[in-house]
């Protein structure tokens, strides 16, 4: 399943970033899984940006700022308090830094990723979040101004960040697979002009890229490897063969329908 988060101030998304994605006193950091983060995007491609996020880069570019040069790139907006047509008092964010979409793998992709430790469903998964991410950016746009329409770009840049487990509750981690996507608040014309980004058009087809992510998951190798490796069994319970031969029973994890 795909959400998208409301945007996130820059202060949000470092908080954010070294609290859930690289401290050693995150809910769910683990040592062996610290290195499952990647960069996407055109504008990422066209920046130098490749393999693991760095820290570096990622909190420039939470400040609109080029993540080699430091070059301002979006310029800040100071936070804004107005009624809205309802009377109620909104504070807008001081900088908009980015939008955190979240893929979340249903629980017969994670249990046959993680629980029989299937690392050819982990990377599926990853595929089809880049295939669906890939299909979110073509339909990115430069905020030109009040007066101007919005310019389709197709183009924006993303850090991806994985985890495995979802957040503890009463001490117990479960098995969740799932991906954050932070997508920066910035993009690039042809002309080469940085722009921040329109975000309306992200949140409208929103519903439709998780169709592309659920599509590619059911129909691409992870789908097929679910299919042969798992099966539902008389008292109602989700055998997950593990890559060694062996299965582990979890109690009704999944409804029939699923796998």
């Amino acid at each position: 399943m795909l959400t998208i988060s409301k945007p996130l101030s820059g202060g949000q998304v470092r908080t954010y970033h070294a609290r859930e994605f690289v401290s050693e006193k995150a809910p769910y950091w683990r040592r062996d899984q610290q290195g499952h983060s990647k960069w996407q995007g055109r504008v990422a491609q066209i920046w130098g940006l490749q393999g693991a996020v760095g820290s570096e880069q990622f909190a420039r570019l939470t400040e609109g700022q080029h993540p080699e040069t430091q070059a301002q790139m979006v310029r800040h907006q100071p936070a804004k308090t107005y009624e809205n047509e309802y009377g109620k008092e909104i504070t807008s964010v001081e900088h908009r830094a980015g939008w955190d979409p979240n893929f979340s793998a249903p629980k017969s992709v994670s249990l046959t990723a993680l629980v029989g430790g299937d690392e050819r469903v982990r990377d599926a998964h990853r595929e089809s979040v880049r295939v669906a991410l890939g299909e979110l950016e073509r339909y990115t746009q430069a905020r030109i101004g009040t007066v101007q329409a919005p310019e389709v770009t197709g183009q924006f840049a993303a850090a991806t960040f994985e985890h495995d487990t979802a957040r503890p509750v009463n001490g117990y981690a479960a098995p969740q697979l799932h991906i954050h996507a932070v997508i920066f608040n910035v993009t690039e014309r042809a002309n080469g002009e940085t722009r921040a980004l329109q975000e309306r058009g992200l949140f409208q087809i929103a519903t439709v890229r998780d169709g592309v992510y659920r599509t590619e998951l059911a129909s691409g190798p992870a789908g097929a490897r679910i299919r042969d490796r798992t099966r539902q069994t008389r008292r109602g319970e989700l055998l997950v063969v593990s890559a060694t031969g062996q299965g582990t029973r979890v109690t009704m994890v999944v409804p029939p329908t699923e796998h």
